[in-house]
């Protein structure tokens, strides 16, 4: 029994190495699905952001654009509510755009419908490879985003 363990455990530790993760690497690279999330979940926040500096711009868009705000934030929401998040870290909360608010109303909300369109072509593409439960949130998301676009269209001929 001796002989056989003295050899047996080279071997041993030689599969083990071979088949795990190592612990001292640090963590797995993010999944595409996450990255992917991630994306979704700074587009998002970059979109309220925009939204909130044009109503401080435009306060008298804000029955108009507060829906759609609204809207943003139950998305980001859920969209986060996909993370899960180690303990002791958070996603960032950073927003990574910050575009000039338009001086004139008809721009600001040209500028809204524009970014309305990119967000919802954005989360088209992220359908692709998408697990089929993110699949239909960025769907849903995309849909969402477009129909903000007809909302501000309307909001722009008053």
């Amino acid at each position: 029994m001796l002989a056989a363990s003295t050899t047996t455990l080279p071997l041993f530790l030689a599969l083990s190495a071979c088949g795990g993760p190592d612990p001292l690497a640090g963590p797995p690279p993010l999944s595409a699905d996450v990255r992917a999330l991630l994306r979704a979940v700074t587009a998002e926040q970059n979109l309220i952001s925009l939204y909130k500096r044009t109503v401080a711009v435009y306060s008298a868009l804000a029955p108009a654009l507060t829906p759609l705000l609204a809207d943003h934030e139950a998305h980001l929401a859920q969209l986060r509510a996909r993370i899960i998040e180690p303990p002791g870290k958070t996603v960032s909360t950073k927003v990574t755009s910050r575009p000039a608010i338009p001086g004139t109303r008809a721009a600001a909300l040209a500028q809204l419908r524009t970014a309305e369109q990119a967000a919802s072509s954005a989360q088209l593409r992220r359908l692709a490879g998408a697990s089929p439960s993110l699949a239909q949130l960025y769907a849903s998301i995309a849909t969402s985003e477009a129909t903000h676009v007809t909302v501000l269209d309307n909001g722009s001929s008053h």
